[in-house]
């Protein structure tokens, strides 16, 4: 059985109840919101790890800047990726709205 991620039930077969479609659809749903949770999770843990190299660095505790500054790309590429995906997602969003039916 393939899941249908809009709803609409074309690729499910009639003898599937629509209580295990339902169970499979969530399950998809769950596996995305904990896919994107930590996601977004690894993005902060580059951009803390970045904000502590500098102040690390500050402080004296570190000895090379060119640490400093590959934490702060990283986390700096990271947060774009992560912006651009988000426009991305709303772009399509906007897209599918203006569909007529």
């Amino acid at each position: 059985m393939a899941v249908d991620p809009i709803g609409l039930n074309i690729l499910s077969s009639p003898a599937v109840s629509s209580a295990a479609s339902k169970t499979a659809l969530q399950a998809t749903d769950s596996s995305f919101w904990n896919n994107l949770q930590e996601a977004l999770g690894q993005v902060d843990k580059m951009q803390q790890e970045a904000s502590l190299s500098a102040q690390q660095l500050a402080l004296g505790n570190e000895d090379f800047l060119h640490n400093t500054m590959i934490a702060y790309e990283k986390a700096s590429l990271a947060l774009q990726l992560t912006i651009e995906i988000r426009n991305r997602l709303v772009e399509s969003y906007q897209e599918i709205m203006r569909m007529q039916m």
